[in-house]
Formats: structure tokens, C-alpha cells, sequence
């Protein structure tokens, strides 16, 4: 192993043992060429991409709360259990892998799909036939994104004094620049 690849953690396929990691704790390793994070919640062993969505912060670096992760630079929190996004800044989710317990050693094996996303549950009350966001930056984006993610299939309606559709504005001067 080169020192680039003890940079990125051990060999996550080749298994770590269990005791390894803590009730809360998480170590960042890689499967094939992708830097993947190990957490234990309780018994379980989750595995996801190890950098947020959001501007690649290191997930390895934050607070693993009951199944979730937040990211330590803008706090934006993915699921362990399916890496969707849960809260902005993050619109995306990150990879998720299979884990296999054998005995006391923990293997993860493969990358798998995304869940497929379906209609929410069944609201107790009647949705809005509409929904109005005021304001086109990141946070209205994300506003009408979860909507849809969440089942809402209304009329949504942004205003905004921007022509422009909206966009994560930070990155457009990060990326340019």
C-alpha cells in the first residue's frame, strides 16, 4: 500500500474489525477507488460516500446523530441508512454500500442503488393546491426540491427578482473564480 492509499483509510473490503469502532464512531476507508465512511450506530454498520454533496466537506470529520451524519463545514445531514440528504445545504445524497457483518469483522462490499423515491404517505390533511416560495437562491431551491421529494405534486410558484432560474450562488463564484 502507497502512502496516497494510507491517506485514504484502510481497504474496506478486505473487512475492519467490529470493535474498531465505537457506538457513535466512524472511520473513513475506501472500496475500490471511492473513499467510503464505516459508522456504528448501536449493532448496526452503516456505509456512504465520505464527503458531503454540498462543497465535499469530510463526513469523517462529523457528528454522527442517532442514524445521520452532519457535515462539520456547513452542516447540511445525510442518512446512514439510505445517504438522501435530510437537510440543506445539501440537495444531493451521497453513495451508499452494502455491509456485511462476518463474526467480528466488518466488509463493505459494493456500492447500491439509490432508493427509488415514491409518493410520500398519505397526508392527514389536504395539500396545498399551491405553493408560492418567495425568493430564488438556494434556500427557495431547495424549499421546492423537498417538496417534490416529499410527494408534492401541486402547482409551486417562485418569485424572485432574478431572471435566472434559481442556483447555489456561492458556487458560481467558487467555481469561477
Amino acid at each position: 500500500m502507497d502512502a496516497d492509499d494510507q491517506a485514504k483509510g484502510p481497504d474496506l473490503t478486505q473487512g475492519v474489525p467490529a470493535g474498531r469502532l465505537d457506538d457513535g464512531g466512524a472511520i473513513v476507508g475506501r472500496v475500490g477507488d471511492d473513499e467510503v465512511l464505516l459508522a456504528r450506530v448501536g449493532d448496526e454498520f452503516f456505509a456512504i460516500g465520505a464527503h458531503c454533496t454540498h462543497y465535499h466537506g469530510p463526513l469523517g470529520e462529523g457528528l454522527i446523530v442517532g442514524d445521520t451524519v452532519r457535515c462539520p463545514w456547513h452542516h447540511a445531514c445525510f442518512s446512514l441508512r439510505t445517504g438522501a440528504a435530510l437537510r440543506a445545504p445539501a440537495l444531493d445524497p451521497v453513495d451508499c454500500y452494502r455491509v456485511v457483518r462476518d463474526g467480528q469483522t466488518i466488509r463493505v462490499t459494493e456500492k447500491i442503488a439509490a432508493p427509488t423515491e415514491g409518493a410520500a404517505a398519505a397526508p392527514s390533511v389536504a395539500p396545498p393546491e399551491s405553493v408560492v416560495i418567495v425568493g430564488g437562491g438556494p434556500a427557495g431551491l431547495a424549499a421546492a426540491q423537498m417538496l417534490r421529494r416529499e410527494g408534492y405534486d401541486g402547482a409551486i410558484t417562485m418569485i424572485s427578482a432574478d431572471d435566472s432560474p434559481p442556483a447555489d450562488r456561492p458556487n458560481l463564484s467558487k467555481e469561477f473564480l
